[in-house]
Order: structure tokens, then C-alpha cells, then sequence
């Protein structure tokens, strides 16, 4: 619906979107393009988080294996296995996860329903209270909620959001998308500190070109990641960097020093 200047000459975006819920009725909601703009932003959370642990997990796991062994074959075998495991675990991990998330936001929602059917009085009161904690006054909380009882589906809304501090929307489903752009980003990131393993190089050239890869490829997530929430790009960038750096020191620690524990001889990369 187009937006229509109110008597303040303020913008007022007129859409509503309705919220498919299983009780007695749907919530139909104010929707607003900040609250839509801000969903869209929300998507990128499994992409950066997808893409920083597939650098993060592959790289150590290279880099350990790497430090216990100079077979190359060993190495990508073992940074491909990771790197499949590992996309198909986040992405697994990812749908089921939010599932759950979504399934417990209807259950309170489904039971706030039940509520405002079969206690309307006493959800009244309740309602009159959250307002009342809000700044109104007796006379306004009591206008407030009498008209939102001729509107069950704004009530429930509010009722919702007052009692459990969530939005209605947050019960929709996600679908598979998620799950596959956590899996795919994951994949993609795993893929950087295996690549230098491919080419005929020293161990110990392929080892360093892998950590160069993933260190860009975690500065850049997390400069992308710092601009997306407004904060300083670059600090975020090395935020991410500084956590990579600690994984690659003890996978490498790990590899190195664990083998000989299981009668393993300490390899050296590159020899």
C-alpha cells in the first residue's frame, strides 16, 4: 500500500504483513522497510559466520595435520574430508537449530493465545500493568488496551512482545536457505587453506601461502561483518585475524608436539 502523508506531514508506511500461526488467530502486523531492511541484514549472520569458521576449522586442521606429517596427499585428503564434514554439519546444524528456535517461539505464542481466549479478563489486567510500567497513565493504559481488544491480532502482538520480549514474525520459517548459505559459506572458506596444497610447492611455502589466504579472508569477514553493525571495519578485521592467529599457533603446537605422545617422530614441514 502507497505511504501517506499523516496530518504532521511524517511518511507512514501502511503495509501490514500477516504471521501464520496455529491458534484461534493470525497475527496481522504493522510491517515497516527499517523492520524489512533489518531481516535482510540478519540473513548475513550464517554467511559470516559459515565463511569464518570454514577458514578457522580448515586452517587449523591443515596446519595440525601438516606439522605431523610432510605427505601432501595426507593433507588434502584430510582438508577436503573437513571441509565436506564441515558444510554439511553447519548446514544440518543451521536448519535444525533454527527449527527448534522457531518451534519454541510458537509455543509461547500458541500459549499466549489460549491465555487472551480462555483468561481475557485477566490478560486485560495484565496488559494494563505492562502499560502502566511503560509511563501511562490509569486513564491512558485503560483507552490503549479496550482498543486493542477490538484488535486481537495487534493484542496478541503487543501481548506478545510485552510478556515474552519477542515479535510474532519470529515464529515464520526460514525454509532451507539458511541452512544452505551457512553450509555454502562455510565451504567456501574452507576451501582457501586447502588450495595452496595443490600446487607442486614445499610444504612450507604451501603452509605459509594457506595462512596468508585465510588471514585476508578473516580480515576481509570481519571488515565486512564491522561495516554491517557500524563499528570501525578495521578493528573488527583484526578482531577476527587475532582469533585465527591463536587457532593456527595451537593446531600447529598441537601437531608438532602430540605425535611423538603416540610414538609418532616429530615431522618437520617441508622436510
Amino acid at each position: 500500500m502507497a505511504e501517506k502523508p499523516n496530518s504532521m506531514s511524517i511518511d507512514v508506511d501502511n503495509r501490514v504483513v500477516d504471521v501464520a500461526t496455529r491458534g484461534r488467530h493470525a497475527a496481522r502486523i504493522p510491517d515497516t522497510p527499517e523492520r524489512q531492511r533489518l531481516a535482510r541484514q540478519r540473513t548475513i549472520r550464517e554467511i559470516v559466520f559459515g565463511a569464518q569458521d570454514g577458514v578457522l576449522t580448515t586452517l587449523g586442521i591443515v596446519t595440525g595435520v601438516g606439522g605431523a606429517t610432510a605427505d601432501r596427499a595426507t593433507i588434502l585428503v584430510t582438508g577436503w574430508l573437513a571441509l565436506l564434514v564441515g558444510a554439511i554439519s553447519m548446514g544440518v546444524g543451521e536448519y535444525l537449530g533454527g527449527k527448534a528456535e522457531r518451534e519454541v517461539v510458537e509455543n509461547a505464542i500458541e500459549f499466549e493465545q489460549r491465555e487472551m481466549l480462555e483468561q481475557p479478563e485477566a490478560e486485560f489486567a495484565e496488559q494494563l500493568a505492562y502499560y502502566r510500567l511503560k509511563g501511562f497513565t490509569d486513564d491512558e493504559a485503560l483507552t490503549i488496551v479496550r482498543r486493542l481488544q477490538k484488535n486481537p491480532s495487534i493484542w496478541l502482538h503487543e501481548m506478545v512482545r510485552d510478556e515474552f520480549g519477542i515479535d510474532v514474525r519470529e515464529a515464520e520459517s526460514g525454509g532451507l536457505r539458511p541452512a544452505f548459505g551457512m553450509a555454502l559459506s562455510f565451504a567456501a572458506g574452507g576451501a582457501l587453506p586447502v588450495v595452496p596444497y595443490l600446487f607442486p610447492l614445499p610444504l612450507s611455502i604451501s603452509m605459509m601461502l594457506a595462512l596468508v589466504l585465510a588471514t585476508a579472508a578473516l580480515f576481509a569477514i570481519g571488515a565486512f561483518a564491522g561495516r554491517l553493525v557500524g563499528r570501525n571495519p578495521y578493528l573488527k578485521g583484526l578482531e577476527i585475524v587475532a582469533f585465527g592467529a591463536a587457532v593456527f599457533a595451537i593446531s600447529y603446537l598441537v601437531g608438532h608436539y602430540i605425535p611423538p605422545l603416540f610414538g609418532h617422530g616429530v615431522v618437520s614441514v617441508g622436510a
